[in-house]
């Protein structure tokens, strides 16, 4: 080996030395002395992990109960105290996916945290909601319909096309006895020169019970939100075989009610304390 490169080899691990102590003592500086700088490659290693204790206090939590995230944010804000920038927490609702996230540790523009300590609220959908928002758009035959009523029944009123309420039992005998009628008629005859065919057909539903043209579906959509009911409007498709379609009469704008309806209540939830709320979503980066 070169003198030369010999030295160049002797001021490049002299350099990463100074530089590795460097490191090392800034990095001491800000965690005291919990993370180390390793002079192979400059890594750095955390050694919180063989602390008695963490450094600080972070982590996540996770419910779908309205009444539990109120709860566990108000107390957690209480135990932060009045620490610098932890004046206000914020909580940030989304309608569009029915949840609602609070950062204990953000801080402010002046002191920042990590905002790694957080409580998440996720709303789930009953099972009574979910079944009716399976059959919207759904085409059902007449006994699965007529299963699916009995299924429900505790859930539904039903209403003629004028308006009546009709009783479960008859709406429920009104669609097992939905029957087709069809007459055809055809002829055709066969010249040299032309061909002549002429049918005719007539289909119609015949029906003597009265057809529920609406179902009234009543149901807690969400645990913590208020019982709302949905109208279901049907409609007989007449083909080979009786087909009913169904679908659910302005669901947006009962999405649009139930999100409003959680915002309100975690303003509420949140008087008085610290806790503001936001609609929209953040994202603390790194």
């Amino acid at each position: 080996m070169s003198l030369e490169k010999e030295l160049n080899n002797t001021l490049a691990t002299v350099l990463r030395n100074i530089q590795a102590e460097t490191i090392q003592h800034f990095i001491q500086a800000q965690t005291d002395g919990t993370v180390a700088a390793l002079p192979v490659g400059v890594s750095v290693t955390d050694l919180e992990q063989y602390l008695e204790q963490r450094r600080r206090y972070r982590g996540s939590m996770a419910t779908t109960l309205i009444t539990e995230f109120v709860e566990y944010v108000t107390a957690t804000t209480d135990n932060y105290g009045d620490l610098p920038g932890l004046e206000s927490y914020p909580c940030f609702v989304s309608p569009q996916t029915m949840s609602a996230k609070t950062f204990f540790n953000l801080g402010d523009v002046e002191n920042p945290g990590h905002g790694d300590h957080h409580a998440t609220l996720q709303l789930e959908k009953t099972e009574a909601y979910r079944q009716l928002l399976e059959t919207n758009g759904r085409k059902f035959d007449q006994q699965n319909l007529a299963e699916w009523l009995e299924d429900w029944k505790d859930h539904l009123e039903a209403i003629a096309e004028d308006g009546a309420i009709l009783p479960l039992h008859n709406a429920v005998a009104a669609v097992r006895r939905i029957t087709i009628g069809t007459t055809a008629e055809a002829t055709s005859e066969t010249q040299t020169l032309s061909n002549r065919r002429s049918a005719m057909a007539e289909v119609e539903a015949r029906n003597k019970d009265q057809f529920p043209c609406f179902l009234k579906f009543t149901c807690e959509p969400y645990q913590g939100l208020q019982e709302r009911t949905f109208t279901l409007r049907l409609s007989l498709i007449t083909s080979e075989k009786p087909v009913i379609s169904a679908r659910i009469v302005r669901l947006e704008t009962a999405e649009e009610e139930m999100a409003k309806e959680l915002e309100e209540k975690l303003r509420t939830g949140f008087e008085d304390t610290p806790v503001k709320t936001f609609v929209g979503s953040f994202n603390p980066g790194k």
